[in-house]
């Protein structure tokens, strides 16, 4: 089996090359390009819950190939941070384990759209729709927290925080898939200028966006612990409120992905075939 940051890699790759054949075939259709902004949010072992906990921001920009007046295919790309803590939850479990993170998700992602009115900009009169939106994307993400000895940022997949030689003898990379879809309305300002608002989740194909997911390790911190943390920084950021936790019980929520979200407005532009407002 392929190795996931392989499957980015290729992904990616497809990705560039069909931007390619996009700017080829500009003077030959139309196409759109965008920037959105707004606001994301994550669902996860610290949020298993809340599908609109937008708590952070989101950016990014797209280049949409339109096949007519209904279909379009487009690649995005996003940057959007997360966070989370236990200790904002309702549940006294979560509140006693008290483990938190933040970091941020790096994303190109390639969808379909599906406009459900006939979306024909400079036509002289009111034009707008509500669409639907569905693909694949690769994404890098990266969760963070600060050393308890010192304050400084580290990052928690090098502090290994569930593996051991017993439970887990694997750790988790920086790159993942994900699947994105959700749902958006676009009104055309005037000409080729449209504005619209788009709310998106992805499925993201790993439960550590967060770096929980397991269970306890245990309590012996590996022997690779990035430069300035100490074995007690290790435990803190594992353990936390619950020392007593027994090696081996459940960390995390025991589902089996992670999931995070935008919401945002969005700009574009549209350029026409000759100047032409026609698709033909």
């Amino acid at each position: 089996m392929e190795k996931p940051v392989t499957i980015v890699h290729k992904g990616i790759a497809v990705l560039i090359v069909l931007l390619g054949l996009m700017a080829n075939s500009a003077r030959a259709q139309e196409f759109e390009v965008g920037i959105q902004g707004g606001a994301s949010g994550y669902m996860g072992d610290l949020n298993p819950e809340n599908p609109v906990a937008y708590n952070d921001w989101a950016a990014g920009f797209m280049v949409k190939y339109n096949f007519d007046h209904t279909w379009g295919i487009r690649a995005n790309f996003t940057y959007a941070n997360i966070w989370a803590a236990d200790g904002n939850s309702r549940v006294a479990q979560r509140r006693e384990r008290d483990l938190d993170f933040f970091g941020n998700i790096k994303e190109a992602s390639l969808v379909a759209d599906f406009n459900f009115f006939r979306w024909l900009p400079q036509r002289g009169r009111v034009v707008y729709t509500p669409y639907i939106f569905a693909g694949i994307a690769g994404m890098q993400f990266e969760p963070k927290n600060y050393l308890p000895s010192s304050g400084e940022k580290v990052k928690l997949r090098e502090m290994q925080t569930e593996v051991d030689t017993l439970f887990n003898q694997t750790g988790y990379g920086k790159y993942a898939l994900a699947i994105p879809f959700g749902v958006g309305f676009k009104y055309n300002l005037r000409g080729p200028w449209s504005v619209g608002v788009e709310v998106g989740y992805r499925l993201a194909l790993t439960d550590y966006l967060d770096d929980v997911s397991g269970v306890y390790p245990n309590r012996v911190p590996p022997s690779d612990l990035p430069s300035g943390a100490s074995a007690v920084d290790w435990f803190n950021l594992t353990y936390r409120h619950t020392p007593n936790a027994v090696p081996g019980s459940q960390r995390g929520d025991g589902r089996p992905y992670d999931s995070y979200m935008t919401a945002g407005i969005t700009l574009s532009y549209t350029i026409f075939k000759g100047g032409c407002p026609e698709w033909r």
